[in-house]
């Protein structure tokens, strides 16, 4: 799905009509995706569980690191390309990092772009799965 992206003259952006991001494969950097990447194991995933949706505003989705023999690491586990850039580089508030035991996780965004951004984390377990959940908040 995608739309108009509506702009005020803050920079504010309107979640109506805004595009939905989609699951990118490993390390993919294409437009309106969110991907993995090896930082997650060898063979990870994005998706969408009933209810997460995610924008270039904010949104939630689950990380799903490899199962099996993988070489997961810290740093950056998943990357979050927006559909529509901004015209500055923005706030980024990653709120929630949760596995499926509903333990908090640290992390935090970085490599932050006005095209997107990184979610980094300590090393993740194999065979859970994660909840992420981001805010984003223009710059004026």
């Amino acid at each position: 799905m995608s739309g108009t992206v509506f702009e005020d003259a803050y920079n504010h952006r309107s979640a109506t009509g805004a595009a939905v991001l989609t699951a990118g494969a490993v390390s993919t950097t294409a437009a309106g995706t969110i991907a993995p990447t090896t930082a997650a194991g060898a063979s990870p995933t994005v998706t969408f569980a009933t209810g997460q949706v995610a924008t270039d505003n904010g949104g939630a989705f689950t990380l799903n690191p490899v199962t099996g023999g993988g070489a997961q690491s810290a740093g950056a586990t998943a990357v979050v390309t927006f559909a529509n850039p901004f015209g500055k580089p923005p706030n980024v508030l990653v709120t929630a990092v949760n596995d499926s035991g509903s333990v908090a996780v640290g992390a935090k965004a970085t490599s932050i772009t006005a095209a997107g951004f990184s979610v980094s984390t300590p090393a993740l377990t194999t065979a859970n799965t994660y909840t992420i959940v981001y805010q984003v908040i223009p710059v004026a």
